[in-house]
């Protein structure tokens, strides 16, 4: 009898929550960044304010390989952020387990969304907070570049930065010596 209300009690919390974030919510408001196909880095600084039971959504098209890094500063120590790809609601990051910084690798290409909210006790109480949140997308590196051509080993051709690669150059061969 405890195990099969041990399971029921697993199934309901499981179906609510995946209710829960497939919803539509009407305070939630969603917005898109728009990310360059050209741009090897790109970063954007978003400010905002929550109250209660609000969430935002910051969405971007990314690119299986590329990273994706947020770091999050609130006003109220009950704000957070998870980041999940779009329509699916199991999250890659969830900010509560894991804190203010999210450095990850991008699975699959598609929407991903960065989703702030309120935890339930700040939301109940009606609670706001102001948040700034750094958001920086990273292009994955050039399948085969040989690791000569990114002497500062951030994964970018070092070429792409001072503008100077040239399309007859084979970037898989060592960077040859001046």
């Amino acid at each position: 009898m405890k195990l099969l209300l041990l399971i029921g009690f697993c199934f309901s919390v499981a179906t609510s929550s995946l209710v829960f974030a497939e919803q539509n919510l009407p305070n939630s408001r969603h917005y898109e960044l728009l990310a360059s196909d050209i741009a090897v880095q790109q970063s954007w600084q978003v400010k905002d304010t929550i109250k209660g039971y609000e969430m935002l959504e910051y969405q971007i098209n990314l690119n299986k390989g590329t990273t994706l890094k947020v770091d999050f500063a609130p006003s109220n120590s009950s704000n957070y952020f998870n980041i999940l790809p779009k329509g699916n609601p199991t999250a890659l990051f969830v900010g509560p387990a894991k804190g203010d910084h999210a450095e990850l690798t991008i699975p699959d290409n598609g929407d991903y969304v960065i989703r702030v909210f309120l935890m339930r006790n700040a939301a109940r109480s009606d609670e706001q907070s102001e948040f700034t949140a750094d958001i920086s997308v990273l292009k994955s590196t050039l399948k085969g570049m040989h690791p000569s051509w990114d002497v500062d080993g951030d994964g970018v051709n070092d070429c792409e930065k001072d503008g100077s690669c040239d399309h007859t150059v084979d970037y898989s061969l060592p960077r040859k010596s001046n």
